[in-house]
Order: structure tokens, then sequence, then C-alpha cells
């Protein structure tokens, strides 16, 4: 009798034992995928730490406005930094402003500038990120204007 309820004993308590194991793996799983969901949906727009250059221009081969002032560089890197993901499929038109931004041992970083309209939020790509934009408010980007030295109106900007 013993050996019957041990052998019908221990596939029961086996299969209890490894229920649990599968629910707790589950959740961890199920955790360890918000982690990683959570983490890509507040992910920061990562700039080279050293920054010696940031360059503006309109055009690929444009002449570029020069940024080289370490004052500006900084509030420009916490405003790029700063710039919020967005969750969407990313088909833009061609940018207003395409940036580059040089580090101290000549490493090159690519970004596209969208400007909003009047009320509106402004879009950065990393070109290296094709399928990701940033926005960035409307008040940060009037910042930028200002330490980039252009005079301009939301409204004549064509997005």
């Amino acid at each position: 009798m013993k050996k019957i309820i041990l052998l019908l004993g221990f596939p029961v308590l086996s299969s209890i034992l490894s229920g649990c194991q599968t629910e707790n793996n589950s959740a961890n799983q199920a955790e360890i995928i918000n982690t990683v969901i959570q983490h890509k949906d507040v992910s920061p727009l990562i700039l080279n730490s050293d920054i010696a250059t940031i360059s503006f221009s309109k055009a690929k081969n444009a002449s570029p406005i020069v940024l080289e002032e370490a004052e500006k560089l900084e509030k420009l890197k916490q405003i790029i930094s700063g710039a919020k993901k967005e969750k969407a499929i990313v088909n833009m038109a061609n940018p207003n402003y395409y940036i580059e931004v040089i580090d101290t041992s000549n490493n090159k970083q690519h970004f596209h500038l969208w400007i909003g309209k009047e009320g509106q939020q402004s879009s950065l790509m990393n070109t290296d990120d094709t399928h990701t934009i940033y926005t960035v408010s409307e008040e940060m980007m009037d910042t930028v204007m200002e330490l980039i030295n252009v005079k301009w109106k939301r409204e004549a900007i064509k997005t």
C-alpha cells in the first residue's frame, strides 16, 4: 500500500512543484520583459561625453552654424539628451536641420531635426536609428534657436 501511495504521490507532488516553478519562472520572465520595455520606452538620446563642436546646417552640403563655446555645448547636450523617446512608426520628410556632433576624439554623431509649428513639439532622430524619433518641447526648441542665433518664426518653417 505504501508503494502505491509513493508511486502515485511522487508524480502528483512533482507536477505540483514543477507547476509552482513554472509559475515563478513566468512571473520572473514577465518582470524582465516589463523592465526591458520600460527601459526602452524611456531611453534617452545619448550623446558622446566630451563634445567639441555641434553644427547645424539646413542642407547636407550647406555651410553650417558651428558652436564651440562650452556653455552652449552643455546646454544643447542637455536639451538633446532630455528629448523624449516616442513610440511610433517613423516616416518623416526631409529635416529642417542636419546636426553633426563631434567629440574631442573626433567621433561623429549625426541627427535630423524637424521643427514643430507654434504650439507643437519638435522631433529629433539619430541617423544611426532611423526607426526612432525623440521629441523636444516648444520651449526647449526656442532655446536651441537662440543658441544658434537663428532669427525665425515657427509659421515660416515647413515641416
